[in-house]
């Protein structure tokens, strides 16, 4: 008897904090944008944003806006910043903070398309994730 394909996660685990946990977005495809994404940046780079996740997760603020950051054309999504990086998230029920995809950002604002991009990764997320009460 064969088993039916398993259904990729909705969410991989980055970090367990205290206050947070900091997950991946996993597209119904298996894809995880903001993972693949941070893998093709300089060592350095990844340890800042890891610094970054670690530090919301624990404590569950960055008051540095030049670390992370409301976007403020958004309701809900926010930013981790590392110079010109970005990794785009929001949060969720149940303690959760979701990243979506990351960028390199070249202008003043952040562009329209990546932010259609983390409500298109968020509206999917929703799809196939109860709600918690």
């Amino acid at each position: 008897m064969t088993r039916p394909p398993s259904k990729p996660p909705v969410t991989r685990l980055v970090y367990d904090g205290t206050v947070f946990r900091i997950e991946f977005y996993v597209a119904p495809n298996g894809i995880i944008p903001a993972e693949e994404w941070l893998e093709q940046l300089p060592l350095a780079a990844q340890q800042k944003f890891a610094a970054l996740f670690a530090r919301m997760g624990d404590t569950g603020k960055i008051w540095n806006e030049r670390k992370f950051k409301h976007l403020t054309e958004t309701d809900q999504f926010f930013e981790f910043k590392v110079e010109a990086d970005r990794v785009l998230c929001f949060f969720f029920v149940g303690r959760r903070l979701v990243l979506t995809h990351g960028f390199k950002k070249t202008g003043d604002k952040t562009p329209k398309r990546e932010i259609d991009r983390a409500e298109a990764y968020k509206k999917g997320f929703e799809r196939r994730v109860p709600y918690e009460s």
